[in-house]
């Protein structure tokens, strides 16, 4: 029975990250493909980051919270290399420990 649970939510899980890489474009399938395998390393990147956004610091959550809000707006509104993201963040999440 537990490994039936397993299997099911593992399928779950699955669908809800797979479905929205296929349903975003309308193309045949090989390009599909290629565009699901070129956004791969993204969709599984995020599964691993997000939930220790709200992992690091289980006292003080606002912590994580601070630091993805800084990694996704420099990702988003610059063009700071990954490097700088995490250096802000890290940044940012010592100064808001601190506070």
């Amino acid at each position: 029975m537990t490994i039936l649970l397993i299997l099911g939510l593992g399928m779950i899980t699955f669908l809800f990250r797979y479905a929205p890489l296929m349903l975003v474009r309308k193309a045949d399938i090989e390009e599909r493909k290629n565009w699901f395998l070129e956004n791969l390393p993204l969709a599984v990147l995020s599964a691993l980051i997000i939930p220790g956004i709200f992992q690091v610091d289980e006292e003080a959550p606002i912590v994580g919270i601070a630091a993805g809000v800084v990694a996704i707006s420099l990702v988003l509104f610059t063009k700071v290399p990954l490097f700088g993201v995490i250096i802000a963040s890290v940044t940012v999440a010592v100064i808001v420990k601190i506070l």
